[in-house]
């Protein structure tokens, strides 16, 4: 009879530089984060037998701070010892920078009680080739004033149905953003060589649809622009909307700026 070794559950924090992956949902072909972790943790404990669960997808070139993964397997280890075995099988792009024990009554998705994700760009007309992976250059003279009005729209329970990428299937796209806002920031030093201004699109919630913070960033800068008028925005968010429903305000915003910040339970 084959022996059956008891799974061991820990709660990892893990950070990653997204641009050479497919997301962190590990997919039929290609790399992902998930994909990375699971490789690392089938070494470390020589068993095919091993389960991971994110908080959350992130798509393809989204980089994170803090995701949170739940991860069972059959090797009893300290987690000192876990956070350096499976940091010593891991890509350089990814890190995990926290492993604790947890039972399975923890549930990466379904305990947190929101997620912050940032949004980093500049609007510098002269982008330095170093920030390419890590932020978006948007090169355009925007009114960052009536942009933070926008962000105050965004605040409160919505129909975010205009800021999904379609052929998401959801029980419902209404979704509560508890926190949002612009800000500004100024690098000096060795980091002013690559970018000396820029700025966080900062949001908190209880769900996101999938892109749909690019989205929101996208609809931003249009209204930045004068694209679109702050009443336009406030109609996106109605439902059923009426005609703007199905109408996008802005393109999807490039994957590069977008980071998984942190996830609260």
């Amino acid at each position: 009879m084959e022996l059956v070794l008891p799974l061991n559950i820990y709660k990892l924090t893990v950070s990653y530089k997204g641009t050479g992956y497919l997301g962190f949902q590990i997919q039929a072909t290609g790399l992902t984060i998930q994909g990375e972790l699971n490789k690392a943790l089938k070494i470390l404990s020589k068993s095919e037998e091993i389960k991971s669960i994110g908080s959350g997808r992130t798509d393809s070139g989204v980089h994170a701070f803090a995701q949170i993964v739940r991860i069972e397997i059959p090797v009893d280890i300290p987690e000192e010892s876990l956070l350096r075995a499976v940091n010593s099988h891991l890509p350089t792009d990814i890190r995990v920078t926290n492993a604790s024990r947890c039972t399975l009554e923890f549930h990466p998705i379904f305990s947190a009680k929101s997620k912050e994700y940032n949004y980093v760009f500049s609007n510098n007309q002269s982008f330095s080739p170093f920030g390419n992976d890590l932020m978006t250059s948007f090169p355009f003279e925007l009114d960052f004033d009536l942009m933070r009005e926008g962000c105050k729209v965004f605040c409160g329970e919505h129909d975010f149905f205009n800021y999904q990428c379609t052929g998401t299937e959801v029980g419902t796209t209404v979704r509560q953003i508890l926190s949002c806002d612009l800000l500004y920031f100024n690098s000096t030093g060795h980091w002013e060589n690559i970018t000396n201004e820029y700025y966080v699109f900062k949001v908190i919630g209880t769900g996101f649809l999938k892109q749909m913070v690019r989205l929101m960033m996208g609809a931003l800068w249009n209204l930045g622009r004068g694209k679109i008028t702050l009443l336009e925005l406030k109609e996106s968010l109605q439902a059923p909307a009426g005609n703007i429903r199905g109408r996008r305000l802005g393109a999807t915003a490039p994957p590069q700026g977008l980071y998984l910040k942190e996830v609260h339970y």
